[in-house]
């Protein structure tokens, strides 16, 4: 499976969440480049919780700063990943199912939900905060 690549349309214009997002992208790829194994997988989605959820508190945060009108919803779409993935894990764990099958939905999902959440959702806060600061200067 290609690698996605992260791209500056991409760019939310805060280093810390881009460099947060680009480390997503490169969690999602090492699991399409993975010789895969249940430890790797059982590790690599470890990962992905651990990262997330980090990553999540810090964009939180970033939009609480700014007031964003926007901040519950954003949240409400930040834990149904959460608990997707939280799912996924205990699935895996309890089922007889191949890490590849696993891997393979896990994969599917990510591509689309990261790109997707980036350009529609996390673009929101991005433009509220660019007419934010816009405001700011007048």
């Amino acid at each position: 499976m290609p690698n996605i690549t992260w791209t500056n349309a991409l760019s939310v214009g805060d280093d810390a969440i881009d460099h947060d997002h680009q480390e997503l992208f490169s969690l999602v790829n090492d699991l399409a480049d993975a010789d895969l194994s249940d430890s790797f997988l059982l590790g690599l989605i470890g990962r992905l919780e651990n990262y997330t959820e980090y990553h999540f508190a810090r964009e939180e945060e970033f939009m609480r700063e700014y007031d964003f009108p926007g901040l519950e919803d954003h949240i409400a779409k930040h834990k149904m990943f959460v608990e997707w993935l939280h799912t996924v894990e205990l699935t895996y764990r309890r089922s007889a199912e191949s890490p590849f099958q696993i891997s393979d939905l896990v994969n599917d999902f990510l591509r689309t939900w990261l790109v997707d959440h980036i350009m529609n959702e996390d673009m929101k806060y991005r433009d509220f905060i660019i007419e934010y600061m816009r405001n700011k200067k007048k």
